[in-house]
């Protein structure tokens, strides 16, 4: 520090870089706007139904209703291969995994460029810098790295992941680093819609409050992990909001997102013996 600048100033340095993100947010509220309220609420709406639509049809214990949604539409022939495709435990996660970027990103992206007629990149789809990319993902990885350990010594965690889990006996394959693909697609869907759709659809009447609101059903999701994940997730999506407006895109986060659950599933099936 330069000699001549005081402990002070440096704090408001500090200050500055962490709150400027938060402040613009705010700069961008009015309340009594009403495009920007009907926004809100169609956007709010929105992320509702396709959190249902997700919820009901694509979870892997509920994707029988999926079938059945099909026979109704008179699609039986894709009911019928649908059907056969979820009998097996990748194929349910590659339903799974689909229903995920088509609610995720596919009809909140159409939302925002058919209806709103806005550009994706206002709502974070667009590339932040290497510098700002790393500036978060390496602190946050090493950060996690701990957490990650540790919970793979605990049995509930090794229950859960990896969700797709390979033949002990035939070790790693095609079909397991299939699935880490779609799990890494699933997770750039799920930022966009949290941190990019959510927040910028909500931060016109609320400011930088769209962040912790996001919070509450991105925590709901979490509901089916173990417990300390499910906490976690709310300081997680505190945390990834905030990235995300600090480098006005969601990748930066959702890399972190992917390098972080690559991480689990790796201890996890390293502590059930897969890489003896």
């Amino acid at each position: 520090m330069d000699s001549n600048q005081t402990p002070d100033a440096h704090n408001k340095t500090w200050r500055d870089w962490f709150f400027e993100p938060i402040e613009q947010a705010n700069s961008l509220q009015r309340a009594d706007d009403v495009s920007k309220n009907l926004k809100a609420w169609c956007g709010l709406i929105g992320s509702v139904g396709c959190l249902l639509f997700l919820r009901f049809f694509f979870l892997q214990n509920e994707q029988y209703r999926l079938v059945k949604l099909l026979e109704f539409l008179h699609l039986r022939e894709f009911a019928r291969q649908l059907e056969a495709g979820i009998s097996d435990p990748l194929g349910r996660l590659t339903v799974w995994a689909f229903g995920c970027l088509l609610c995720y990103f596919i009809i909140p992206a159409l939302f925002v460029r058919l209806l709103l007629r806005e550009k994706l990149s206002d709502y974070g789809f667009r590339f932040a810098s290497f510098r700002d990319t790393m500036t978060f993902i390496l602190p946050g990885f090493i950060g996690m790295a701990p957490l990650i350990y540790f919970a793979s010594t605990q049995i509930h965690f090794l229950h859960v992941y990896p969700f797709y889990e390979p033949n002990l006996n035939v070790g790693i394959g095609a079909g397991f680093i299939l699935w880490e693909l779609m799990y890494a697609m699933q997770f750039i869907a799920l930022e966009f819609f949290f941190r990019g759709f959510m927040v910028h659809c909500l931060m016109g009447v609320m400011g930088a409050w769209a962040i912790p609101v996001m919070v509450i059903p991105y925590c709901m999701i979490h509901f089916q992990k173990p417990f300390p994940e499910a906490t976690a997730s709310i300081i997680a999506g505190l945390a990834l909001g905030w990235i995300g407006l600090k480098t006005k895109s969601i990748l930066p986060g959702a890399i972190l997102h992917i390098a972080v659950a690559w991480s689990m599933d790796g201890v996890s099936l390293m502590r059930k013996g897969y890489f003896k």
